[in-house]
């Protein structure tokens, strides 16, 4: 599909566009250039990209000089462009630089030429992510391989690695080789596409969840699930014994070292039990009074284990993060501040605001159920995200889940600065309901949604004119 020219057909679209009515086709061949070593890698990997995107290397090659420089805008990953007879790029970083590259692939992917004038471009919120259930639902190395510069393509920065839960344990241990699953990646291939995901610029988030989520785990290890004759714990580490918690630190020590050089991790700490039958679980009640007092609960001891195991965490090089779900409704134990909170939903009346993470001091990132999560099976009413909704509904990172009742919790720009980013979530539910390659292709449209939506606090685009590029940029 051929735009009409000179519209500026990228994903995420830039801040700002001023467009001269010209158009640098660069017919003979690229030739980039930098005077800056730091930014070697970028000057190798666009002349390389352009030539795969159909540019001949022939002729007198059309200049793009890419610098490293102050482009006036605050963030790490600001850019600029400058199009005329020649492109300049100038970033505050090789981070932005990257940005930038894709924002001109993109225009030669969807109409072969680049519109000319100045672009100015800067993300809303910092981290915009991708979760990927890889627990449930096994997908081969070579599938993530791909997936990875797709991320990178659409300004997607984070990748949050699930590889515990319920149905699988999918990376390889050496301490405790009796709960992998018998598909799983080595830890070879997981450091592969760590390098990978780095050469593309994407932090990459441990996802190992506990107490909750272990029921692979505990399968090999009965013993240290939680008692609770009433209730289902087979998923359920009993945190009221040290011996069990060790166990659980000892899997955070081992993928502590091999995620080594990753910035942050998530520890889980949801769906520990059925939050709202605390009494089902008396083991809880019992330890949280002995340790903090007659007024501590289980919300208590929680939050005690995702303290302990934050602070083990930090020891290793990491920031924590927990789900919301579970997290300040004690009352004796407060989380660390330090601890980053992902917060997913309020479906629940008892569940707290978002508010109580940003009065405790703690950094949020909006994972929001309702328009991002893509939940294989559409099981428990998750119908597969749309771009359309997105649009529709006019959702933007400072949008989070409504409270019970409808009461929107939402904030407009300029976002408090404890939220630091928004991230959509591939669930595994159902693993066989889609194969790998219908997931790619079932997330594709509302991940590039979220993506624009999120880099620029919402879009100027209409949903036709992104559907439009969409369809373009391949």
């Amino acid at each position: 599909m051929t735009l009409p020219q000179p519209t500026w057909s990228s994903l995420p679209q830039p801040t700002t566009t001023e467009l001269t009515g010209a158009v640098w086709r660069p017919d003979a061949g690229v030739l980039v250039t930098s005077a800056q070593d730091e930014l070697r890698r970028e000057v190798q990997r666009f002349a390389a990209e352009t030539r795969d995107v159909g540019v001949p290397p022939r002729g007198r090659p059309a200049p793009v000089e890419l610098l490293l420089g102050d482009t006036g805008l605050r963030s790490p990953e600001a850019f600029t462009i400058d199009v005329s007879e020649r492109v300049r790029i100038v970033g505050n970083t090789p981070a932005a630089v990257f940005r930038a590259t894709r924002q001109l692939l993109h225009n030669l992917r969807a109409q072969g030429c680049v519109p000319c004038g100045t672009v100015r471009s800067e993300p809303a919120v910092a981290e915009r992510g991708l979760h990927l259930d890889t627990a449930r639902k096994f997908y081969p190395a070579d599938w993530l391989a791909e997936l990875i510069p797709a991320l990178a393509d659409i300004g997607i920065n984070t990748l949050q690695w699930h590889f515990s839960e319920n149905l699988g344990f999918r990376i390889a241990s050496e301490r405790h080789p009796e709960i992998v699953s018998p598909e799983h990646h080595t830890k070879a291939q997981v450091r592969e596409l760590l390098a990978l995901a780095a050469d593309h610029l994407i932090d990459v988030v441990p996802s190992l969840d506990m107490p909750g989520h272990l029921r692979q785990a505990l399968a090999a290890h009965p013993e240290w699930r939680l008692p609770a004759p009433a209730a289902d714990t087979r998923h359920a580490l009993d945190i009221t014994r040290p011996e069990a918690v060790a166990f659980a630190h000892d899997l955070v020590d081992e993928y502590a070292e091999l995620f080594a050089g990753c910035r942050h991790w998530n520890l889980g700490a949801d769906e520990f039990v059925d939050f709202d039958r605390m009494t089902d679980y008396p083991v809880l009640a019992r330890a949280a009074r002995d340790r903090f007092g007659l007024e501590a609960n289980g919300f208590d001891l929680l939050t005690a284990f995702a303290n302990e195991t934050a602070a083990r965490l930090a020891r290793h090089g990491f920031t924590a993060r927990v789900w919301n779900d579970g997290m300040f409704r004690g009352e004796a134990v407060a989380l660390d501040p330090a601890v980053q909170v992902t917060w997913w939903t309020n479906w629940n009346a008892r569940m707290r605001p978002v508010t109580a993470a940003l009065d405790g001091g703690h950094r949020v990132v909006n994972f929001m159920d309702a328009q991002l999560y893509y939940v294989l099976g559409e099981v428990n009413n998750y119908p597969y995200p749309t771009s359309e909704r997105l649009w529709a509904d006019d959702w933007h990172p400072g949008v989070f889940p409504r409270l019970p009742g409808g009461a929107p919790q939402t904030w407009r720009r300029p976002y408090p600065e404890q939220l630091i980013g928004t991230s959509f979530s591939v669930w595994s539910d159902v693993p066989d309901a889609r194969t790998p390659a219908e997931v790619a292709e079932g997330i594709r449209r509302p991940l590039r949604g979220m993506a624009e939506r999120a880099w620029n606090a919402g879009s100027r685009l209409s949903h036709e004119e992104f559907l439009r590029i969409d369809a373009a940029i391949g």
